[in-house]
C-alpha cells in the first residue's frame, strides 16, 4: 500500500489534485452563484474574472515565496472550499426576498467567498512551478482542471448534490493534508459541516419550501401551498398553480382569435392544459425541459429543437420574463421563426407576460417594444392584449380585437375583459418608439438588465468602473515588462472574452449553462492540455485573432448551433492558448501563468458587464481579433526600429 502512495506529495501531484479540487469548485460556485443572484448571467463574468485574478496574484506570491510546506497550503484549500460553499448560501440572508442586488454588493460577496479559495491555488502552483522536479506544470495543471470537470458533468447528470460534488473534489486533497496532523483535525470538523446542508439551503431561501431539485436549467425548489404548487428556478417564479386569472387571460384571449382549433402545442405549462382542456376535440401537446418536475402527460424536449409531424393551430408559450439570457432565449427571432414552422398557415402563436398593466417602468417599455419588433420581424400581424398582463399575439393571417371567450371563465369575462378600455388597447399596439430586436447574438435581456443595473445604483456602477480601470493598472504595474508578458497577456484577455462570449451565446441559445458549464469547461481544459503537447506555434498572435473572429462569427451566424460546435470551438481555443504558453522559453511558467491569468480576468470582466450587452457576440469577436493583430503587429514589426529590438534580433544598431 505505501508503494502506492509514494510520489504523492511531489510538486507534480500536488498540482493535479489541486487543479483537480479548483476546477469542480469554480462550477459548483457559479451553479450556487446561479442561485443566488437568481440566474442571472452578469454575475458570470465578475466570479470567473475574481478568481482568475485572485489565482494570479497568488500565482505571483508563491513563485516569490521562500516556503516549501505542502500539506498545510493543501489544508488550507480544502477549508476554503468549504466555507466559500456556505459562504455564498449565507450571503442572501442580508438582502430581502427578490431584492435586486448591485454591482457592489456581488462583486463584494463574489470575493469574500471565492478569492480566499483562488489565491491558495494560485499560491501552490506559483511555488511548485519553479521546482525542478516539476516537468510542464501548465500541462499537469490543465490536466489536473480537466478531471475536476469531468467529476462535476459526471455528478450533474447523476444529480448530486453541489456539497457531495465538493466533497469528492477535495478527497484527493485529504491525502496531500494527511501529514499535518494538527490542521487535519480541525479540517475533519469542517467537513462535518456538510450535515447542516439543509440549513444551508435555508439561508439561500427564506421561505418555507419542500425540497431541492438540481435541474437541467438551475435549481429548482417546491413550495406548496393550500391547494396549489410553485416552483421557483434559481429564486424566481418558474410555474404556479395559484395564477388562475393569469392563466385564464393566456389561454382563452389567443383561443378566441379562431372559430375552430385542432392542434394545441403548451411550450411549459403553467396552468395551461386544463384551461384547453375545456375545448372539445382539441388534441393538445405540451414540452416541459425539466425532466424531475415534468408531468407524465409531457413531452421531454428542448423547445428550440422540438419537430414533429402535425402543424399546430395554437401554440402557446409559457415562459417567464425574459430577465436572463436563458429566459429571454424564447424571445429571439430565432426562436419565433421556429415556431411559425411548427403553425398551420392560420396558427396563432402566443405569450404572456406580467408586465405592468397600467405604468410600465422604462425598462419595461424597452422591453414591450423589442418584443413587438421581434414578433413583427416574423409574423404578418401581432396584437397585444393588455389586462392581467400583457397577453402578445402573432400570425401570418389577420387578427381581431375579439376577445370573448368560446368557454366558460371564472374571471377573463367578469373582471379582466370589462376594465380593459379600447383607448388601453389602441395605445398598446401602436408603434413602439424601441427599434431595437431580440437575437441570440444579442441578447436584449442583457442589455436591460445592465439598464436596470445602471438606473438604481448609477453610484455602485461608476465605483465598478473605477474597479476595472484599477484591475487595468495592476496587471500594467505588478508585471514585468517584455513581449512574451504581452503577447501572453493579450492572449489571456482574448480568452477570457472568448470564454465569456460563447458561454452567453450557449446560454442565449439552449439556457443549459447552469448544468453545462463544467461540459464546456471540460472542453477548454481538453484544449489547453493538447495545446501544451505541441512544439512549435508560429505566429499565435495573429492566428489567435483571426481564429476568434471566425469561430465566433460562424457561431453568432447559426440560428441554432449544434451544441458541439461550441465544445469544439472551446476546445480549439483552448488548445491555441495552451501551445503559445508553452512555446514561450523566455519567462518563468509563473510569470507567464500570472499574466494569463491578468489578461483573462479583465476580459472576462468587461465582456459579460460592458461588452456583449451593448455591441453584440460580432462586435466582440472583431474587437478580439483587432487586439490580437496589433499585439502580433507590435511584437514582429516589419523592421527593427529601436535599438533594443535590433539587439533581441542579433543585429548590430
Amino acid at each position: 500500500m505505501p508503494s502506492i502512495f509514494r510520489n504523492i506529495d511531489s510538486p507534480s501531484a500536488v498540482i493535479l489534485t489541486a487543479a483537480l479540487c479548483a476546477a469542480a469548485v469554480q462550477c459548483v460556485f457559479l451553479r450556487e452563484y446561479l442561485a443566488v443572484f437568481s440566474g442571472n448571467e452578469l454575475v458570470a463574468g465578475v466570479v470567473l474574472s475574481l478568481w482568475l485574478l485572485a489565482t494570479g496574484l497568488g500565482s505571483l506570491a508563491g513563485k516569490r515565496a521562500k516556503s516549501r510546506v505542502f500539506p498545510g497550503a493543501a489544508t488550507a484549500l480544502i477549508a476554503a472550499a468549504v466555507a466559500g460553499l456556505f459562504c455564498i448560501r449565507a450571503s442572501r440572508l442580508l438582502f430581502s426576498p427578490g431584492e435586486l442586488i448591485g454591482p457592489l454588493p456581488v462583486i463584494g460577496l463574489c470575493a469574500l467567498s471565492e478569492t480566499p479559495f483562488a489565491f491558495i491555488n494560485g499560491y501552490l502552483f506559483g511555488i511548485l512551478s519553479g521546482s525542478n522536479r516539476t516537468r510542464n506544470p501548465y500541462g499537469v495543471e490543465s490536466l489536473g482542471a480537466l478531471a475536476g470537470s469531468m467529476i462535476v458533468y459526471a455528478g450533474v447528470l447523476l444529480y448530486f448534490n453541489n456539497d457531495l460534488i465538493i466533497l469528492l473534489a477535495i478527497l484527493p486533497l485529504l491525502m496531500i493534508a494527511r501529514k499535518n496532523l494538527f490542521l487535519t483535525f480541525p479540517l475533519l470538523a469542517v467537513i462535518a459541516l456538510f450535515s447542516f446542508n439543509d440549513l444551508s439551503q435555508h439561508w439561500k431561501y427564506p421561505f418555507p419550501f419542500s425540497k431541492v431539485i438540481y435541474g437541467r436549467e438551475g435549481e429548482i425548489v417546491r413550495m406548496p401551498g393550500a391547494g396549489d404548487t410553485t416552483f421557483m428556478l434559481n429564486g424566481c417564479v418558474y410555474k404556479s398553480t395559484a395564477e388562475k386569472p393569469f392563466i385564464e387571460q393566456a389561454v382563452h384571449i389567443p383561443m378566441a382569435q379562431r372559430s375552430r382549433h385542432g392542434n394545441a402545442l403548451i411550450i411549459f405549462d403553467k396552468g395551461h392544459r386544463v384551461e384547453l382542456e375545456k375545448y372539445l376535440g382539441l388534441s393538445i401537446d405540451c414540452i416541459e425541459s425539466e425532466p424531475r418536475i415534468a408531468s407524465v402527460k409531457s413531452i421531454l424536449a428542448a423547445p428550440e429543437t422540438y419537430s414533429f409531424g402535425k402543424r399546430y393551430d395554437i401554440i402557446l408559450l409559457g415562459g417567464s420574463m425574459p430577465q436572463t439570457a436563458a429566459s429571454g432565449r424564447f424571445y429571439t427571432i430565432s426562436f419565433f421563426q421556429r415556431m411559425r414552422s411548427l403553425m398551420t398557415d392560420s396558427g396563432v402563436f402566443s405569450f404572456t407576460l406580467p408586465m405592468s398593466e397600467n405604468y410600465m417602468s422604462r425598462t419595461e417599455k424597452q422591453l414591450y417594444g423589442v418584443l413587438f419588433n421581434t414578433l413583427k420581424r416574423v409574423f404578418a400581424d401581432v396584437l397585444v392584449f393588455p389586462g392581467n398582463g400583457y397577453t402578445f399575439m402573432a400570425s401570418d393571417k389577420p387578427l381581431r380585437e375579439s376577445w370573448k371567450p368560446h368557454v366558460y371563465t371564472k374571471y377573463l369575462e367578469t373582471v379582466i375583459i370589462p376594465s380593459v378600455s379600447p383607448e388601453r388597447i389602441a395605445t398598446v399596439n401602436g408603434a413602439p418608439k424601441e427599434t431595437l430586436i431580440n437575437t441570440a447574438k444579442r441578447p436584449i435581456a442583457l442589455l436591460l438588465g445592465l439598464r436596470l443595473w445602471t438606473e438604481q445604483f448609477k453610484a455602485t456602477s461608476l465605483t465598478v468602473a473605477g474597479i476595472i480601470f484599477l484591475l487595468l493598472i495592476l496587471s500594467i504595474a505588478v508585471l514585468p515588462k517584455s513581449k512574451e508578458i504581452l503577447s501572453m497577456g493579450t492572449t489571456g484577455f482574448a480568452t477570457g472574452v472568448y470564454s465569456i462570449a460563447l458561454l452567453v451565446l450557449y446560454q442565449s441559445t439552449y439556457g443549459l449553462l447552469y448544468s453545462r458549464i463544467s461540459l464546456l469547461l471540460v472542453s477548454l481544459t481538453c484544449g489547453f492540455v493538447s495545446g501544451t503537447r505541441l512544439r512549435r506555434f508560429p505566429l499565435p498572435d495573429l492566428f489567435i485573432g483571426i481564429y476568434c473572429i471566425a469561430s465566433l462569427g460562424l457561431l453568432a451566424a447559426l440560428p441554432y448551433p449544434p451544441a458541439i460546435l461550441f465544445y469544439c470551438a472551446h476546445c480549439a481555443m483552448g488548445l491555441f492558448t495552451g501551445a503559445q504558453f508553452v512555446s514561450m522559453k523566455n519567462t518563468s511558467a509563473g510569470t507567464l501563468y500570472a499574466a494569463d491569468l491578468f489578461g483573462g480576468a479583465l476580459g472576462m470582466a468587461l465582456c459579460s458587464t460592458l461588452f456583449v450587452p451593448l455591441f453584440g457576440i460580432p462586435a466582440v469577436a472583431v474587437g478580439i481579433c483587432l487586439i490580437k493583430v496589433l499585439a502580433w503587429a507590435f511584437i514582429n514589426p516589419p523592421c527593427p526600429l529601436i535599438k533594443g529590438d535590433a539587439q533581441d534580433r542579433g543585429i548590430a544598431p
